[in-house]
């Protein structure tokens, strides 16, 4: 790269810094010839001093330009490009304003443009916008009402990209506040706000943890608007999407997020009675009766019983012929809460949330809801696991049976981290009925899923904390099936994979910057940020070609996989021969781990030596637990005991 080069780069991205906001896409557009990876790897490298200098919303700016320009479907357009988008907005927003936002007429026409539906369009929508209405200031507020329109007519398009669908309604809406302010039109800002909120909820790019945290700004806003006295029903439909983006919140302490989403729901029900809005009464119910079930604070078995009450209430109005699809929703979560109940005797529990899932299964078929059918038979194989009533062996075949049928579904293309918990699942089931041969095929066929996942992002400590303790289990029960079968090599080896994959996933997360060169870690970036998008929208139903779509996850994870190896060539490779091979004489490694109820101890021996174990009885472990407690206890009472007395 020579100097005059350089100094092109370093000056297109001074003018792209200091541009009016809207005009970056007809700069890039007049400088195409700079566009190269040369380019790219400089905007990485600035970012990076800007990161530095603790200016990291521009950092940010610029690694966003980094991957813009570095995927394919958004890089630079022509001239002619933005004049044959700029048509197509005047067009869109013509029949927007003449038929008053009628579906019938703005979907067709949409439709025909999906190809359009765009970052490019919602970047050209800014443009124009912010143009039209200094241009046109007396009709300012029309304008801006046709944006909303439009942006809610394209949030609810189902064709298309979704994740670009949402862009394009941010965009529009957040044109529209700078018309709609709080002081000159507070009902319609409100309103606006609500609609924002209810976009960034189901935003597919972006941070998940910054998107949610954008809604829940919308919607409190929103709310100084919409108080209880001056517009009830938006008040409680406020409260109600509040309520249901506290639970996803990743930011901030999970108990305390699930307080306030009890606290909105609650609220919502003062205005949304049984009587008057029996259906938005019904959902907020099961909303709520999820939020009990999932709460942290109080006790465990009276929240339980608070969930029980409202999935039941919801269910008065959520009939099967009225509503099957909500009434089979309900009665899933319904049977959540009765499998974990700690009232009443865990046989009848049992039953109980049985007879639930059973019922949801009339309406959640396989043809008609896929997703929702696999999610009931694995909660239903983990009912009939634990079932105390009837035959063992019957109850054993019923929740092979259903554990099963939903891995048809759960395939490791398209739901991955779901067909490795249900798999865990099973292998567990085999191994507490001694059929440790199925149970090491199962956890084998688990183990190669979670360590395709590897670099994956999962949001939110309290997710990453449920999720490592979920895949540290898998091997612990791998290692423990292992011994059953009396082939202590590849136990060690699952040991050794276990820590080595945890290894990984903080190198990943913490190190990435410095391992990588900064052009791969734009590719890693892009591709994760691609997997995660394309991945929520298989499992919420988004995606337009579920199986073109789950190929493409396959494809983007072994490109993610090469790239990753190439630099960082460690994961599954461990070997107990080539390893043994690498102690000098006279050298011995032991290895202890402990599985679930007792502590193991590996003895590596060099020259062939066979491998030594020893482990110990469960209630040595017991002890050494209860020991472990009672000196810790000790010792911090004499800790309070030396402050008390200085």
């Amino acid at each position: 790269m020579n100097e005059q080069r350089l100094q092109a780069y370093n000056q297109l991205i001074q003018t792209l810094l200091s541009c009016p906001s809207g005009e970056e896409p007809e700069i890039l557009a007049a400088n195409t010839e700079l566009l190269d990876a040369n380019f790219v790897q400089v905007v990485a490298a600035v970012a990076e001093h800007f990161a530095q200098q603790g200016e990291e919303n521009t950092a940010e700016w610029l690694r966003n330009l980094a991957t813009y320009l570095t995927t394919p479907e958004t890089t630079p357009i022509t001239q002619e490009d933005i004049d044959t988008y700029w048509r197509f907005i005047q067009e869109i927003l013509q029949a927007t304003a003449e038929s008053n936002g009628d579906a019938e007429v703005i979907y067709p026409l949409l439709a025909a443009n999906t190809d359009k539906l765009n970052d490019i369009f919602a970047e050209l929508l800014r443009r124009w916008a912010t143009n039209s209405l200094t241009e046109v200031e007396p009709d300012a507020a029309y304008i801006a009402a046709i944006i909303v329109i439009l942006s809610s007519s394209i949030s609810d398009f189902t064709l298309g990209s979704k994740a670009s669908n949402m862009e394009i309604a941010i965009a529009g809406y957040e044109i529209a506040l700078t018309v709609y302010t709080r002081s000159a039109f507070p009902e319609k800002w409100a309103m606006t706000q609500n609609n924002l909120g209810n976009a960034y909820v189901n935003r597919i790019f972006g941070e998940r943890a910054n998107n949610i945290e954008l809604a829940i700004a919308a919607y409190t806003a929103a709310l100084e608007v919409y108080t209880r006295n001056a517009f009830p029903q938006q008040w409680a439909i406020t409260q109600n999407n509040l309520g249901n983006a506290y639970p996803d919140r990743i930011i901030g302490q999970r108990a305390e997020n699930l307080e306030l989403a009890s606290a909105a729901f609650s609220a919502a029900l003062e205005v949304r009675t049984c009587n008057a809005f029996p259906q938005q009464w019904a959902m907020t119910q099961n909303n709520l009766g999820n939020a009990y079930r999932n709460r942290i604070i109080g006790q465990r078995a009276e929240n339980l019983e608070l969930a029980i009450a409202a999935f039941s209430a919801a269910l008065e109005v959520f009939t099967r012929s009225a509503f099957p699809e909500k009434w089979a929703g309900t009665q899933n979560n319904l049977g959540l809460a009765y499998g974990d109940r700690i009232l009443g005797t865990k046989a009848e529990n049992l039953e109980l949330a049985i007879a639930a899932y059973s019922a949801a299964l009339e309406v959640r078929t396989r043809s008609a809801f896929p997703v929702d059918w696999a999610v009931t038979q694995n909660n239903l194989g983990v009912a009939y696991s634990d079932r105390i009533l009837g035959e063992r062996a019957e109850n054993i075949e019923l929740a092979i049976a259903a554990y099963t049928a939903a891995l048809e579904i759960y395939t490791r293309s398209a739901f991955p981290q779901n067909q490795a918990e249900t798999l865990l699942n099973l292998g567990i089931l085999y191994k507490q009925e001694k059929q440790f041969n199925l149970a090491y095929n199962t956890f084998v066929s688990a183990i190669a899923t979670i360590e395709a996942l590897r670099g994956e992002i999962v949001s939110g400590e309290e997710a990453k904390r449920k999720q490592a303790e979920e895949w540290n289990q898998l091997y612990r029960r791998m290692v423990e099936v292992c011994l059953e079968l009396g082939n202590i090599i590849a136990a060690i080896e699952y040991v050794e994979r276990s820590k080595t994959r945890n290894l990984v996933e903080l190198i990943l997360n913490r190190d990435s910057k410095t391992i990588f060169p900064p052009e791969v870690v734009t590719q890693l970036e892009k591709l994760r940020d691609e997997i995660a998008s394309s991945q929520y929208q298989l499992q919420n139903g988004k995606a337009e070609n579920p199986t073109d779509l789950a190929q493409h996850l396959q494809q983007l994870r072994q490109q993610r996989q090469v790239l990753q190896d190439s630099y960082l060539p460690v994961g599954s490779g461990f070997q107990f021969n080539q390893f043994q091979k690498t102690l000098e004489k006279r050298t011995a490694i032991i290895e202890w781990y402990i599985p679930t109820d007792r502590i193991l101890t590996f003895v590596i021996k060099p020259n062939g030596q066979e491998l030594t174990f020893w482990e110990s009885q469960p209630e040595d472990f017991n002890a050494l637990i209860d020991w472990s407690n009672k000196y810790l206890s000790d010792y911090y009472n004499q800790q309070d005991c030396i402050e008390s007395l200085i």
